[in-house]
């Protein structure tokens, strides 16, 4: 009997190691690993009973064998649950395992120190009845607690297997069903010896090693390990990319199932240049293969094999729903496009009424009060023609529509603009405004090549930044070259005093639509540094920010130096005055022009903006009525608006061109609309447009549309008589611009004409001294005033008082717009700072400031006289 335990323990040890070697030689997993442990502290468990057969004379050499055989079932318990765990994907909670570690060590303590207490066991006494010896024991409290824990850890594993038994697939339920079986033995066996059938033999040994052998079938009999093996295999021949292995002579050496489903007609052993669409990839001559509907994209890998490139793998990844994604984001972005097309137009075609009617007061009124109102409402429509502009700058540079122009170009000319467009605002807010120009870099006679235009909304950009932010101190514009190791640059320095920015937010400001945190509650859509920044970048320049919060920041923009040639410089000059005097003496009496919009004031800017041309102008206030009217007549120039209630301009053009008896058909039609955008003016000239021009309707460039538009030939001779001319209105014009009057600005304001210009010169010179009087009668008066409150207000006769402030900021008022009207920026500053300090009763300021207007004053009215007397001069002579 005892040779036949002892057989069987070896045998079930054999069995172990056989089922470790088997598991051992498969794929490395944490399932393998519990599986390890179990087998390992099963061999332990087994070793315990075969010293307790062996070793039983005494009750201590008996009690070492159960020790080791205790053991070994600590050991089993975790390896157990956590084989479960891993292989049926049961989640098991960490204190589980903790718990187990410490009811197994209790066990562990109790059954080591048996000798010495009666927990575990009451009574140990050995057997000697012949058969073989044994030890007999007595269960004391801890054995049966260590059973039911037993017990309860094994019942535990079986009820999850059931129920995750339902929830699986038919593969994972075989595999769930082996161990369930193996499990359900070692509970039966624990049951029946405890319930005395097997006697003193213990059947635990037999159904651990069936229990085993059922949880390795479970494992790779049912390819558990197999699946991982699969999950390469799937990747390499069942994904949804196709894949070409290459050595290195590019010879083909695997193609997996889905490439052979695209290419049915690649072979192994082939070379892979015999297949012309894959070699156009691997040459970057094409960048996707299509295949039906769908999209591909190569990426190559190399293969290495000892540090040496022994081959190439050819990925073909799937690229058909980016591609339609990218799709969808185009078409998303040319309905954007289409939306600030109409957005466009429906804030421009009441801007055009309103400026159009304004350039009439200004053209048409002589009284200089109202003028200089008209001024005001120009400044802001142009403000509002510039939010507009802003949108649709963002859109033109996020697309990478926006142009960037390189033609000559006056830097201190930008600068003056700038500054003229940025100091009263800074003015206006009481701020310090400076421009600090280092070695005199922009010189009156330094052109440099770039994009002026772009330039200056760069400059206008960030001083407007600035003086929004800064409540008191200063802003400074300052310009430099700077000459880095041969690599001249252009640095444009904005500096201010204001609120600054957190370090945090830095980066964010260049965002579209990005604002910091502490803006102090100032308006602002936040596309200002970000048009800024992607504009300097789109010129070939970097914009970098320094800012402390609570001191101020410092903008700094670096653009490439780049001096103009004199042959650039003159062909620049050359054409810039010729369409000037071509636009100034054209006269199209002979030519009729048809102007057709739904808007009745935009036909009357537009007639009224056409006048002076000499042109016949009908109107047509829909598209039926233009085609109506060009089945009468022959028109010599057609402008249409495009976005027209019922038939819109696209649709009238067409009309126009196939139908009406065939009169207009050659007859050029221009899109008057205010649609702007590089967008739109592509649209109008595949439709079929001659041309394009935008809402509001520029006078000059309405102008000069009509020369290119008609043959001019006719006015050459008043041309030459110009170019003659232009000598006698260069040199008095010099003369003011010697006291500081920007004549071009003047003229524009006078609408490009001279004599008109030189009435408005001579008509401030001869009312400075009257006005002057004036000015000063009021000042006396209320400089003879005792008290003043903030207001301006006299503390004992506010309604006189009030008069004399209403009087004060009228009279500067008045000569702010005449002065600047005339181009005299500097004198129309002085007095508007006069009139800011008149409306808040700043007597102090008006004391410091007075002096310095009047000097300007009579530099600039003398300045006035002696150029006119020179123009009378040489009108002569």
């Amino acid at each position: 009997m005892l040779l036949f335990l002892q057989t069987v323990n070896i045998t079930a040890v054999l069995l172990m190691l056989f089922i470790l070697a088997v598991i051992l030689r498969q794929q490395p997993s944490r399932a393998q690993t519990a599986f390890i442990l179990y087998n390992v502290f099963s061999m332990v468990f087994v070793i315990g009973i075969q010293l307790e057969l062996v070793h039983a004379d005494t009750v201590g050499e008996a009690l070492s064998g159960l020790c080791v055989q205790y053991l070994g079932q600590a050991g089993l318990l975790v390896s157990l649950l956590w084989f479960i765990s891993a292989f049926v994907k049961i989640p098991i909670p960490v204190w589980v395992y903790v718990l187990e570690a410490v009811c197994n060590t209790f066990v562990l303590i109790g059954i080591f120190t048996a000798e010495h207490h009666r927990f575990f066991y009451t009574s140990m006494e050995i057997l000697t009845d012949g058969m073989y010896n044994r030890i007999k024991v007595g269960r004391g409290i801890l054995w049966y607690l260590h059973f039911m824990h037993l017990d309860c850890v094994i019942f535990t594993i079986l009820i999850l297997c059931a129920v995750h038994y339902k929830k699986s697939g038919p593969l994972q339920k075989k595999r769930i069903l082996y161990i369930a079986v193996g499990i359900g033995v070692l509970a039966g066996a624990l049951l029946l010896k405890r319930g005395g059938l097997f006697g003193s033999y213990n059947p635990i040994v037999i159904a651990m090693t069936f229990c085993m052998f059922c949880m390795m079938i479970a494992m790779v009999r049912y390819h558990y390990f197999g699946s991982l093996h699969a999950a390469v295999d799937n990747a390499f021949n069942h994904g949804s990319e196709g894949l070409i292995i290459l050595d290195r002579e590019d010879t083909v050496v695997f193609v997996n199932h889905r490439m052979d489903a695209l290419f049915p007609n690649i072979r192994k052993d082939s070379s892979i240049g015999s297949y012309q669409e894959i070699r156009r990839l691997m040459e970057g001559k094409e960048h996707l293969l299509r295949v039906g509907e769908s999209v591909y994209e190569l990426r190559m890998e190399d293969i290495i094999e000892n540090g040496e490139k022994n081959g190439r793998m050819l990925w073909f990844v799937d690229q058909t729903q980016p591609v339609l994604t990218m799709q969808k984001l185009k078409e998303a972005d040319e309905a954007k496009t289409q939306f600030l097309m109409r957005v466009s137009h429906e804030l421009r075609t009441p801007m055009n009424t309103m400026l159009g009617m304004n350039e009439m007061i200004l053209r048409e009124s002589r009284e200089n009060q109202v003028k200089g109102y008209a001024k005001e409402v120009s400044v802001a429509g142009e403000h509002m023609m510039s939010l507009i502009d802003e949108i649709l700058d963002a859109s033109r540079l996020e697309s990478g529509t926006i142009t960037v122009e390189r033609k000559p170009y006056l830097l201190c000319a930008v600068l003056e603009h700038a500054e003229e467009l940025m100091r009263p605002q800074a003015q206006k807010k009481g701020l310090s405004f400076t421009v600090v120009d280092k070695e005199n870099v922009a010189a009156k006679n330094r052109y440099l090549i770039g994009d002026a235009a772009h330039l200056l909304q760069v400059t206008v950009n960030l001083l407007s930044n600035a003086v929004k932010y800064t409540d008191s101190g200063f802003v400074r514009l300052q310009v430099e070259m700077r000459n880095e190791q041969g690599n001249r640059r252009l640095l444009l320095s904005v500096c201010d005093s204001g609120i600054g920015i957190e370090k945090q937010e830095l980066a964010r400001i260049f965002e579209n639509f990005g604002r910091g945190s502490n803006t102090g509650g100032r308006d602002g859509m936040g596309l200002g540094l970000a048009i800024v920044k992607q504009l300097t970048e789109a010129m070939g320049g970097c914009l970098t920010v320094e800012s402390t919060p609570g001191s101020g920041s410092v903008f700094t923009v670096f653009l490439p130096w780049i001096e103009a040639a004199e042959e650039e410089i003159a062909t620049w000059m050359e054409e810039t005055q010729g369409n000037m005097e071509q636009v100034k003496l054209s006269d199209f009496h002979t030519k009729t022009i048809l102007a057709v919009d739904d808007n009745t004031n935009n036909l009357k800017v537009l007639t009224f903006l056409l006048k002076r041309t000499k042109a016949a102008v009908e109107t047509a206030a829909d598209g039926s009525a233009a085609v109506e009217a060009c089945r009468r007549r022959k028109y010599d120039l057609i402008l249409l608006d495009h976005m027209m209630p019922g038939q819109d301009g696209i649709e009238t053009l067409r009309q126009i061109k196939e139908g009406v008896d065939g009169k207009n058909q050659d007859t050029k039609v221009i899109a008057l609309t205010a649609n702007a955008g590089k967008e739109a003016k592509q649209m109008y000239l595949s439709e079929g447009f001659a041309g394009y021009m935008t809402k509001p309707v520029d006078p000059v460039k309405l102008e000069k549309l009509l020369c290119q538009c008609f043959d001019t030939q006719e006015n050459t001779g008043l041309v030459e008589t110009a170019q003659r001319g232009n000598q006698k209105e260069t040199d008095w014009m010099e003369q003011l611009e010697q006291c500081g009057i920007q004549t071009q600005e003047g003229l524009r304001y006078a609408d490009m004409d001279a004599d008109f210009y030189r009435e408005l010169l001579a008509l401030f010179a001869r009312q400075q001294e009257a006005r002057g009087q004036n000015l000063e009668g009021i000042l006396r008066k209320l400089q003879n005033e005792n008290v003043f409150m903030g207001n301006g207000m006299h503390e004992g006769d506010s309604e006189e008082c009030g008069a004399l402030w209403n009087a004060w900021i009228a009279a500067c008022h008045g000569l702010k717009g005449e002065a600047r009207g005339l181009g005299a920026a500097a004198l129309g500053g002085y007095f508007y700072q006069l009139e800011l300090a008149g409306r808040g009763g700043d007597m102090e300021k008006i004391n410091v400031l007075y002096p310095d207007v009047c000097d300007e004053w009579e530099k600039v009215v003398e300045g006035i006289r002696r150029a006119l007397e020179e123009r009378n001069g040489i009108e002569q002579r």
